[in-house]
């Protein structure tokens, strides 16, 4: 009897564990289930998320391509009128390069044909009143070798040739008195020069022996006419150098001026 009660106490106490160790196994097993769930749902939450990242991603790269067409088509019709602009361009350089070089030819000519007759005035300059002629006579040369080899322009070369006249036409309302060197009998005799404007020169040795005046026989033949034999003369011109150079109170005085006779 009492084996019998053993038994069914043993038997109790099996099924008591049994049945606990069953309880514990089903809660692990919930929570795992549980576990499992949330994970999936972290997941899912994951994924939705990068799915929708996705396609916001996709959806900006979608805009930004619609916007790349749009300006590489925007480019294309500004490249196909700057095409279209450069080939005016191109068409507008070659007649105005036609008309450039019809310019050069008619400005070429004109400048030989000017430097022509600049240079014609030589003769007049070595003519003229016998006062730096070589430096006027080289001035002009010098502008009409220039404007005819193109280095200076045909305005540049008619204002220096007008500054050239220009200068001569102020000896004409000058005195002066210069120290120099004068040719007498093959003598290089050195003296005091007194230019009175264009029209009359006189010469005085250092030492007073030869004393000249300038004389013009012709339209363009200008000499030195020696009075040192002529007292009257000579003492009359050096009476008017000493006016000239200021050693003497000023006064009026006889200026002997050579007017050539006309041709018959």
């Amino acid at each position: 009897m009492k084996f019998h009660i053993l038994s069914k106490l043993l038997l109790s106490l099996f099924l008591v564990t049994t049945i606990a160790a069953a309880q514990e196994t089903v809660e692990s097993i919930q929570r795992q289930i549980k576990a499992v769930e949330a994970e999936t749902a972290r997941e899912k939450s994951m994924h939705d998320a990068e799915k929708k990242r996705h396609a916001e991603f996709v959806n900006v790269g979608r805009q930004k391509v619609q916007a790349l067409a749009s300006q590489n088509k925007s480019l294309k019709a500004e490249i196909d009128s700057l095409k279209a602009e450069l080939a005016n361009l191109s068409n507008a350089r070659q007649k105005t390069a036609g008309t450039i070089k019809w310019y050069e030819g008619r400005k070429t000519k004109y400048n030989e044909s000017f430097a022509k007759v600049i240079d014609s005035l030589v003769p007049v300059f070595e003519s003229d009143f016998p006062y730096r002629n070589e430096e006027t006579v080289n001035s002009v040369k010098e502008i009409a070798d220039q404007l005819h080899k193109g280095v200076i322009e045909a305005d540049d070369a008619l204002n220096r040739t007008l500054e050239v006249f220009y200068e001569r036409i102020r000896l004409g309302y000058t005195t002066e008195v210069y120290k120099g060197f004068l040719m007498v009998d093959a003598r290089n005799v050195p003296g005091t020069f007194l230019r009175y404007g264009a029209v009359a020169s006189i010469f005085v040795s250092n030492d007073g022996n030869d004393v000249l005046w300038l004389s013009k026989e012709g339209a363009a033949d200008y000499s030195w006419k020696n009075v040192s034999g002529d007292l009257a003369m000579r003492t009359l011109l050096k009476d008017v150098m000493k006016v000239a150079e200021g050693k003497t109170a000023p006064k009026l005085v006889t200026i002997p001026v050579a007017i050539a006779k006309e041709a018959e």
